[in-house]
């Protein structure tokens, strides 16, 4: 009923406890220790045999905690509650957890004198005693401040607050070892921490458990790989955990772009089809993308059960067998997908007209797994072709496969330098496109879409509204409005462009970062199907790119220009940034905000149609800033207002 200090207490909770037994005190007021500094502090008593081990911080600040002083050779001697720091920082904290054994700790109270203003007994006096009693008293440190602070106002539970988004930035790729999780293109991790055999197998298991619910499992499932290190391997794996749940397997013969694997998935009428892949992402990553029977990247719902299902699977339960054995039994077959597609890219498209013109093309591959499907298609269309960057390479000449301006200048540099009518850039697994035009001007993907979408409406008669998702161009609103229809507006990830292209039977659908789709065709971003819709639009139109460019900026009335930096997402700016999507404010001289969007990320609309948007990346630990207005300085100035905004310096 007297509540006599914390030793009191401690004397109190184990007088049940058997004196053999080792216990665990912490205090409530700290709950920021992670389980992996108590593990730490737990296995070195145990490893030690102390008596007693308590946790230390060793910091650079001055904190109001007893010192912790050591001998020479590192062992504990003391513990001042006030005292005096020797020598420079860092200095050494006794923060409250302990590890006691037992029955020393209960030996140790029935001797600890109690204080003499109150007459409580307190555990930092209990270790001192350990240590004049010559117990093996261990300290184990830990070295993050942030980890032991004192949570009793309402300043430090918001400091709290702050220590945890930092955590979701530090601890990403420690969490990727254990924990699946999808983004806007599927599971993406880096080779060797999140993305091992060990996971790979387990996301492989949660999809057969997928397609054995939805009735899928005698439908089989399509495996198809890119050029990245060992995406051949991790592909066998997921066909091994397939056969061992009994779903038959057509696995890709070599490297092929992602959307052939979704036009086989149909073409097979299959339940559904796997890509090793991380896209775009820089070299060191790799994933898997899960298309579903009906063509369409996996849904929310679905990305969540998979999720679900693999974080509860132990990888050593899982069922295989080796693909050798699954081919013999004919429950794998290796298979050539790229005939079949070439076929119908033939049927779909005017290969006639391609002919006929004989379009001089410069293709950069980007070390990719577009590389042979396209070339191939390229040829049958009798273009003049020259190819760079053809070879495969696991990194990806040192930089990430994205064609990007900044990472297309040699191709830009060879069509100024030689007689080309398009340059043509993939990304690592061909689903997204850049171009070129005749003088060696960069087309960005924005521009891409709606030359294609006025191409179709306008050349090829046919009509229906386009569909882009919030980081995308308002460019495209313009144009459709200008042909008699309107543009639909998505949050990031294809899956969401694919539900409004069936929604509203649109005409194209697309992204910033170069996917796009058609009607009529698979709905997946597919820049092989893309490409060769360029060279049509070349042969049919008889103008040069940039004169087609031209004509549909003139069409749409006004057109404005787009800009986009990315931060690397430190722990110090993910605190930032999510203080500043809760106050949603933002001023800029001569600007009057139209409206506010919080449908992915946070999108300043004006009143003048420009537009800036800032969210954090589904792929990759980014922070994306993306605006769009008259001239490239307005861009450029809202994005460093909203930095500046960020940093609460404006």
């Amino acid at each position: 009923e007297r509540q006599l200090g914390t030793a009191h207490a401690l004397s109190l909770a184990l007088r049940s406890v058997e004196e053999d037994e080792d216990v665990l005190v912490t205090y409530s007021d700290t709950p920021l220790i992670r389980a992996s500094t108590m593990r730490g502090m737990i296995e070195h008593h145990t490893l030690e045999r102390a008596d007693v081990t308590f946790l230390s911080g060793l910091s650079l600040e001055r904190f109001p905690y007893a010192l912790v002083f050591r001998d020479e050779s590192g062992e504990v001697v003391d513990i001042e509650e006030h005292g005096i720091p020797q020598g420079p920082p860092p200095w050494e904290y006794s923060i409250g957890t302990y590890v006691f054994k037992v029955g020393v700790f209960k030996e140790i109270y029935e001797d600890l004198e109690p204080r003499r203003e109150t007459g409580e007994r307190y555990i930092p006096d209990a270790i001192k005693l350990a240590l004049r009693r010559g117990y093996k008293v261990k300290a184990h440190m830990c070295l993050d401040d942030r980890e032991y602070l004192g949570i009793n106002t309402p300043e430090d539970l918001r400091r709290a607050e702050e220590i945890l988004l930092e955590r979701e930035v530090e601890e990403k790729e420690f969490k990727e070892e254990e924990f699946i999780k999808f983004g806007t293109g599927g599971w993406r991790a880096v080779i060797g921490r999140g993305f091992t055999a060990r996971n790979l197998k387990r996301v492989a298991h949660a999809i057969a458990l997928h397609m054995i619910r939805s009735g899928m499992r005698d439908k089989g499932v399509v495996i198809g790989y890119d050029n990245r290190f060992m995406s051949e391997e991790f592909a066998k794996i997921v066909a091994e955990v397939m056969v061992g749940n009994n779903i038959k397997v057509w696995i890709s013969k070599s490297a092929i772009p992602t959307p052939l694997v979704t036009f086989t998935v149909l073409r097979k009428g299959a339940g559904g089809g796997i890509v090793i892949t991380a896209s775009h992402n820089p070299p060191e990553y790799n994933g898997l993308k899960f298309e579903t029977a009906d063509g369409m990247p996996a849904p929310i719902e679905v990305t969540a059960e998979i999720e679900r299902d693999a974080n509860s699977t132990d990888s050593a339960t899982i069922p295989w067998f080796s693909i050798q054995k699954a081919v013999e039994k004919g429950f794998v077959e290796y298979e050539d997908f790229r005939g079949p597609y070439l076929d119908y890219l033939e049927e779909k498209l005017d290969v006639k007209a391609m002919r006929e013109k004989q379009i001089r093309v410069c293709f950069d591959t980007m070390y990719g797994s577009g590389t042979s499907t396209i070339q191939m298609a390229l040829v049958s269309a009798r273009c003049d072709l020259t190819m760079i960057h053809s070879r495969r390479d696991p990194l990806f000449g040192g930089r990430s496969p994205a064609p990007s301006e900044e990472s297309l200048t040699y191709l830009m540099d060879m069509m100024r330098s030689g007689d080309y009518d398009v340059g043509i850039a993939v990304d690592g697994d061909a689903d997204r496109i850049a171009l070129v035009d005749e003088k060696g001007n960069f087309l960005h993907p924005n521009e891409v879409i709606a030359v294609l979408y006025y191409y179709l409406h306008e050349v090829k008669g046919l009509r229906g509204p386009v569909v882009r998702n919030v980081a995308t161009s308002h460019n495209l609103d313009r144009l459709a409005e200008a042909l008699g229809e309107f543009s639909i507006e998505t949050p990031v990830g294809f899956k969401h462009i694919a539900k409004a292209m069936r929604e509203y039977n649109a005409l194209v659908g697309g992204e910033s970062s170069g996917g796009i789709t058609f009607r009529d065709h698979i709905m997946e971003k597919d820049g092989v199907y893309t490409a060769m819709l360029v060279v049509e639009m070349l042969a049919k139109m008889d103008k040069k790119l940039g004169e087609i460019l031209k004509e549909v900026k003139e069409r749409a009335g006004k057109w404005m220009v787009y800009h986009q930096e990315n931060l690397r997402l430190t722990p110090e700016l993910r605190v930032k940034v999510g203080e500043f999507m809760k106050r949603k404010r933002l001023e800029i001289d001569g600007k009057r905000i139209l409206k506010i969007d919080e449908k992915d990320g946070l999108k300043f609309v004006f009143e003048d149609g420009s537009w800036v948007l800032l969210r954090l990346s589904g792929t990759e630990p980014l922070l994306r800033l993306i605006s769009e207005a008259e001239t490239i300085e307005e861009c450029t100035e809202m994005i460093e207002k909203v930095k500046k905004s960020i940093y609460g310096e404006g």
